[in-house]
């Protein structure tokens, strides 16, 4: 068994602030404490995530962060972990708070502006924490910690020295277990933190407060004169998840927590702080590599997967190469080897990308396993091995023309779709993003396009934003149709986006009687200047466009000949303003559709 020290502030790094025992007796200036009120729903809150970090980065040996997880924007959906805590409710709950928005911030529990103690104006958070790191401080704080890797019993040391009086007889000694690099949703409005996302997806939950291992507002320290030393042990059984009860949890990784302590003069004015380290003691295993978390695509239709598993490390010794066996349907092993540097009780995200196999009917098997660490044998193969059933895409589209009507609501910017041929990654057909509209309200968009028989395709539709095409904005729709016949369907109410797999039918061909009203698209209507007439044939063929005044006079005729995609531009700018009706033919189809001109 090994002993093994922490201060993790990122997944395979260490933190540069620590101040073990014993505690210092030179004068300092304060240490600034952060304590950053936010949530899972807060799409300005990766805004203010970035901010406190590069104000940690500038400054590591001085600046504590806190994120305390309260409030609406705080509360998960189904699904979504939970990063609430009780003490976390009853610091927001503080007399003179005054919390207004997220997200908002105190620096060291101090009134820096106005009446409150937070602030929601993140861009002068640094020149506040600059402010209290010029003050002195009439007290130093060190802390370290010892954590059994079994029973998962923390045992904390504290100290507290006054190199000066305080003003008040009894101060307050606060630690805080906090936790790093929790992968689980975030709101984000403007891609405002682009680095703090993992590369499934999750964003990066950086020191979580996970627990005030104090009563929440600290134990009494006394005395508070010069020269007086104070010392404390406080013990702490960490949960292996976090709550440790309830639908909505996340588990809790030794090597992610990070311990820190704070002196205040009452709840609030904090007076100084500092991170400790950590030492992880009693860890059975030399090697022990867990792998858990396999995800990939939802279905399969033409054999090519990517999955993606998290590792982490049980043993004491640190990862820097490990061999990964994969296999999908009882088939040979194939080997993937990771190098790099995980330290214990971390973990680490792994992609495998392009897995070839051929499909079975309705499922298929994918399984992940541990073969060697650090080029010798994992010492606990309990924990090696994960799998997943991948379902086989059944649907298909009987005919190679499609068809893809999409109705946007107010924001179309944020919308997109393509379709993707499955084993190239290639994209044959798209549309979006489109104009926002004025107020809530819908548009239909329609796109035609042609494919390949007995072909296997993917229909992905993005949201930027997340909300899907719902709800107070217009209730979008989506309708992908093959010959004019609906495959895929739904109202736009999907979030951020969904995929969906399917096969064009291996005696598809071209149909010889398309319909205009597959093929054309007319906009903007109304028309100021021009009008745009699309139309995607999958044949070559001659086709006739007249445009009627509401006199029944012919103002507008020509031939074109079409293929494929093409865009017909009709000047109307000489139009008088009215209604017009556009009328096309081709050889066995019609399409009329009405417009209104206005300038």
């Amino acid at each position: 068994m090994k002993t093994t020290l922490f201060t993790v502030g990122a997944i395979c790094t260490v933190l540069s602030v620590s101040a073990q025992l014993p505690v210092s007796t030179t004068p300092q200036n304060k240490k600034a404490v952060l304590e950053e009120f936010t949530g899972i729903h807060c799409g300005y809150c990766p805004d203010g995530h970035k901010i406190a970090t590069n104000i940690y980065n500038a400054d590591p040996n001085n600046v504590v962060l806190i994120n305390i997880h309260t409030g609406g924007y705080a509360t998960p959906s189904a699904g979504e972990p939970d990063f609430r805590t009780s003490d976390g409710n009853s610091i927001a709950a503080m007399p003179g708070m005054g919390i207004t928005g997220y997200p908002t911030a105190d620096i060291n529990r101090t009134i820096v502006t106005g009446t409150a103690i937070t602030t929601t104006n993140r861009s002068q958070w640094p020149t506040y924490v600059n402010t209290i790191k010029s003050q002195p401080a009439y007290c130093n704080v060190a802390l370290q910690g010892t954590l059994d890797a079994q029973t998962r019993v923390l045992t904390v040391q504290a100290e507290v020295y006054y190199t000066a009086n305080s003003p008040v007889s009894t101060n307050s000694l606060t630690i805080v277990l906090l936790e790093n690099n929790i992968p689980g949703p975030q709101s984000d409005y403007g891609n405002f933190n682009p680095t703090n996302w993992f590369p499934d997806g999750t964003y990066k939950h950086n020191h979580v407060l996970r627990k005030v291992i104090t009563p929440t507002f600290g134990v009494p320290v006394s005395p508070t004169t010069a020269g007086s030393l104070f010392s404390t042990t406080v013990t702490y059984t960490v949960p292996t998840q976090y709550p440790a009860t309830g639908s909505y949890t996340t588990p809790c990784l030794l090597g992610r927590l990070e311990l820190a302590a704070f002196v205040t003069q009452t709840n609030t004015l904090t007076i100084n702080a500092a991170h400790g380290p950590i030492y992880i003691t009693n860890i059975p295993n030399q090697r022990d590599i867990a792998v858990s978390n396999l995800s990939s695509e939802t279905e399969v239709c033409a054999g090519v997967i990517n999955p993606k598993f998290w590792f982490t490390n049980n043993g004491s010794d640190t990862a820097t190469t490990i061999t990964f066996t994969y296999a999908v349907n009882g088939g040979s092993p194939s080997t993937y080897t990771w190098n790099g540097m995980c330290p214990p009780y971390n973990q680490q995200l792994i992609t495998i990308n392009n897995i070839n196999f051929t499909p079975l009917p309705t499922s298929n098997t994918l399984q992940i396993g541990v073969a060697s660490v650090n080029n010798n044998t994992d010492q606990n193969n309990v924990n090696d091995i994960v799998t997943k059933v991948i379902p086989t895409a059944t649907l298909i589209a009987p005919s190679i023309n499609m068809q893809m009507d999409f109705t946007q609501d107010q924001y179309g910017t944020e919308i997109q779709w393509q379709v993707i041929e499955e084993s190239t990654g290639i994209v044959v057909a798209q549309d979006g993003p489109w104009s926002d509209l004025s107020a809530a309200g819908t548009l239909l968009h329609t796109k035609t396009f042609t494919l390949v028989p007995n072909t296997c395709y993917k229909l992905v539709i993005t949201d930027a934003y997340g909300d899907g095409a719902c709800c107070s904005y217009g209730n979008g729709s989506y309708n992908l149709k093959s010959n004019g016949n609906s495959i895929f369907s739904g109202p736009a109410s999907y979030g951020k986006g969904l995929t969906k797999w399917f096969k064009t039918d291996v005696n598809a061909s071209v149909s010889n009687n398309v319909s205009l009203n597959d093929m054309v698209s007319i906009y903007p209507n109304p028309a100021n200047e021009k009008v745009n007439i699309f139309i995607n044939s999958p044949k070559e063929e001659t086709i006739k466009i007249n445009v009627i005044n509401a006199l029944g006079q012919v103002i507008y005729s020509s031939e074109k000949e079409v293929l494929g995609e093409q865009t017909i531009q009709i000047n109307t700018k000489n139009f008088a303003e009215g209604i017009y009706h556009i009328n096309i033919q081709s050889s066995n189809s019609k399409f009329n559709k009405t417009i209104s001109v206005t300038h």
